[in-house]
């Protein structure tokens, strides 16, 4: 059996290895229109700020692929795909490349929001800049090195977009994120979190404006600046643009495959079409896009087995799952982050912010059950959280993990809990009264739960 793979992302490169390990007689093939085998996107900023190098982001080099007999073929861009005679068509080549079953992993694109001029001058190479490829990166490395850049804006205040803030900083530029959402990272942090990252960001010199939707670049023959919608402009040299993707899917649908916002896959990642897969950033599976590391890795081990047969695990989607580091601080998200949104009630959290040294660590509760979770400047309880995510847990051991206690005053009894309170009964002011007896913040003393 012969399987083509269109794509060498996170989604194809790990399908491919998945299905090797299934099963060693397969031909495999992967298709890329890259210059370079799998690399990692997440440290792409770094590139601009030469903290890394190319060979850095390279994750799986040539002899990786040659050492589980994967055929790896460069700069092959795929235009054409037919499903009835089951052959592929290489932009530049005249021969059709034959498949038994092809997998897509198209990918994504960088989203470009609707902004007067935004598509226009990046195209036209006017300091107008998306950031997703290794040659992305090297292109705005060059601009910034051969322009008389002294001011950046990056548009997107998303995971990406604020280390590439964090980068471009380092080039030594003034640098400002302009975010549409009100608060940085809506899907993975709380208002109160968001707040802090805010503040964070702003002390190591880089501004951010929230609340704020970009109506027009602004520039002739380049960039000068942005007006938002309400008329306020800002000045600037280069203009990146970082907010969010969209799935790649002009292939499978010119090739009649079903498509919506995605490629729509069934549960065990088949599109409309017969023996033609999908995978990753590009599939859309119960009216949702993924676009995470974590579900690519899911859906890989998927696809494989259905390529061969073994269609014992259905995909059920993915829980959102974010572990990294922003501006050099620990970031975890995980499932349900905001209770207030869901239905139904039942819906606990147990908090603790410490704003002085910038942690903030939020565990959210159905029962007894955990849900999801934000450990933010703290990584003590990630493998605890990872471990015991959608099963029941013990309050105990959770007061306990994020080192959360409760104070009772001497006097009359009355309890401060950390854990519902918040604010942490260190950082309460001096002058605090009991709320029960109106005694001194010093009569209370720490609870022994031991």
């Amino acid at each position: 059996m012969k399987v083509v793979i269109i794509g060498n992302n996170v989604s194809g490169t790990f399908t491919a290895q998945n299905i090797r390990a299934l099963k060693d007689d397969i031909e495999i093939d992967i298709f890329t229109q890259e210059s370079y085998p799998y690399y990692t996107r997440v440290n792409l900023p770094e590139l601009i700020s030469e903290k890394v190098t190319i060979d850095d982001l390279v994750v799986f080099k040539e002899d990786w692929y040659k050492n589980r007999q994967l055929n790896l073929h460069l700069n092959k861009k795929v235009n054409k795909i037919d499903s009835n005679a089951k052959i592929i068509q290489i932009e530049g080549d005249s021969m059709p490349i034959d498949y038994d079953k092809l997998i897509l992993a198209l990918g994504s694109v960088p989203n470009i929001p609707p902004i007067k001029n935004a598509v226009e001058m990046k195209d036209q190479k006017k300091g107008v800049f998306t950031l997703r490829s290794i040659d992305d990166a090297l292109e705005i490395r060059d601009y910034l090195k051969k322009s008389a850049i002294e001011k950046a804006i990056i548009i997107g205040g998303g995971l990406l977009g604020l280390e590439l803030a964090n980068q471009i900083k380092d080039c030594n530029l003034n640098t400002t994120v302009v975010e549409f959402f009100p608060r940085l990272l809506p899907r993975q942090l709380d208002e109160e979190c968001g707040a802090m990252l805010k503040e964070e960001i702003e002390n190591r010199g880089i501004k951010v404006v929230l609340d704020a939707a970009t109506e027009e670049i602004l520039g002739n023959g380049r960039v000068t600046g942005i007006k938002l919608k309400g008329g306020e402009q800002y000045d600037t040299d280069v203009v990146l643009i970082q907010a969010g993707i969209s799935p790649t899917i002009r292939l499978a649908k010119e090739a009649n495959i079903q498509t919506n916002r995605g490629i729509i896959v069934n549960d065990f990642l088949e599109t409309s079409e017969k023996d033609i897969y999908a995978v990753g950033d590009c599939i859309e599976y119960k009216n949702q896009i993924w676009g995470i590391i974590p579900a690519c890795m899911e859906q890989s081990k998927i696809v494989a087995a259905s390529v061969l047969g073994l269609k014992k695990v259905d995909y059920k989607g993915t829980t959102p799952k974010n572990t990294l580091k922003i501006v050099g601080l620990e970031l975890t998200s995980i499932g349900i982050i905001d209770p207030t949104k869901e239905e139904g009630g039942g819906w606990e959290i147990l908090k603790k912010a410490d704003k002085k040294d910038c942690c903030y660590q939020k565990l959210v509760l159905k029962g007894s059950r955990l849900k999801g979770a934000i450990l933010f400047g703290e990584n003590k309880a990630i493998s605890y959280v990872y471990n015991k995510m959608e099963e029941d847990v013990d309050r105990e051991d959770l007061r306990k993990l994020l080192e959360l206690y409760i104070y009772v005053c001497n006097n009359c009894g009355k309890e401060y809990d950390e854990a519902k309170m918040g604010i942490l009964f260190k950082d309460l002011p001096e002058d605090f009264k009991c709320p029960g007896c109106n005694g001194p913040k010093e009569k209370f003393k720490k609870k022994d739960n031991s």
